[in-house]
């Protein structure tokens, strides 16, 4: 490794040293940081396909896939843009396996960016600053001191609960399982605030993004109470293989309760196939799991699996629901 290489590493690797004092020795930690070390150098491999036209003409609800956790949303004329990640390389340490599946540039609005926490791989500054600044961005409660002036129009800090609403559009920020902080000692007073789910509504339909989060055996089902969701945007890597995942990340099984808890009709899973976080697993091995899993409680055609670089139609004109990706 060249000297530019280990100045660029330096401040990362110094805050996930404080993260391992202060949450105690972590082979998950210790892992991820050999492992990128390693992967330094290695190619980025292209995206599956590429989306040229991110907004369409006409469609009810359409999702794209543009890689881990984020997404182009169109509900009718309005676009949201969930935890946008459009750079190579993660806090400098962690380094994407595919580029990314839509060019920012070929968007020429967005209308909401909605950001779920303030981890490196979800609040990407860099990637921000690639946007659009004609919209909203909304982050969670304790994220303001975070942010930089991006110049969008209007920028909204929200803890549960709290409702953004104009033009139409009403994005309700919802509580989930995760953690927050960004640079290793202020984990140590941001753990309880600091991340969140949205609930967007517009034009009769309703998306809900659910961020990085475990599984919670009454939130996600107070959700379901309180929306009547179309579509679940939900992640299915890192969680540990046994039960529902770990406390602050669902597996897939774990994301198909969440799911089945919220009453959505269509689940788009995301957060997965872009960054190893140090594991030497395929890729996809979550998106096999969860078809597997999905078939196996008879709800395989609900499931909705983009590509990285996939656009997909899920209500056409009139509501008409589209067929689920095989």
């Amino acid at each position: 490794m060249n000297k530019e290489h280990i100045v660029k590493f330096a401040i990362p690797m110094l805050s996930l040293g404080l993260a391992v004092l202060l949450n105690g020795c972590s082979s998950f930690i210790n892992r991820l940081i050999v492992r990128s070390i390693e992967r330094v150098g290695d190619p980025i491999e292209p995206p599956p396909q590429s989306i040229t036209n991110p907004i369409l003409d006409g469609p009810e609800v359409a999702v794209s896939w543009v890689g881990h956790a984020t997404t182009v949303v169109q509900i009718r004329d309005k676009v949201f843009v969930t935890d946008p990640l459009f750079t190579n390389t993660v806090g400098i340490i962690l380094k994407r396996l595919v580029l990314p599946g839509v060019d920012p540039s070929l968007l020429e609005k967005v209308d909401y960016t909605v950001v779920s926490h303030t981890h490196f791989d979800h609040f990407s500054f860099g990637s921000l600053d690639m946007l659009p600044k004609n919209g909203t961005l909304l982050i969670p409660l304790g994220a303001l001191q975070y942010t930089p002036e991006f110049g969008f129009r209007k920028v909204r800090e929200m803890k549960p609960w709290d409702v953004e609403e104009e033009d139409g559009v009403r994005i309700t920020a919802v509580p989930v399982q995760h953690f927050s902080g960004r640079y290793g000692i202020d984990m140590a007073w941001m753990r309880d605030h600091g991340y969140t789910g949205y609930v967007i509504e517009y034009g009769g339909y309703t998306v809900f993004f659910g961020g990085d989060t475990g599984y919670h055996d009454e939130l996600f089902k107070e959700i379901g109470r309180r929306f009547k969701v179309d579509v679940a945007i939900l992640p299915i890597y890192p969680g540990s293989s046994g039960g529902l995942g770990s406390r602050i990340h669902v597996n897939p099984a774990g994301a198909l309760k969440i799911f089945q808890d919220v009453g959505a009709k269509y689940m788009v899973p995301m957060h997965y196939s872009t960054i190893t976080y140090g594991s030497d697993a395929p890729p996809k091995q979550p998106l096999e799991v969860l078809k597997k899993t999905a078939e196996e409680a008879g709800i395989a055609h609900k499931i909705v699996a983009l590509d990285i670089g996939e656009q997909k139609v899920i209500f056409g004109k009139n509501g008409v629901p589209a067929s689920s990706s095989e």
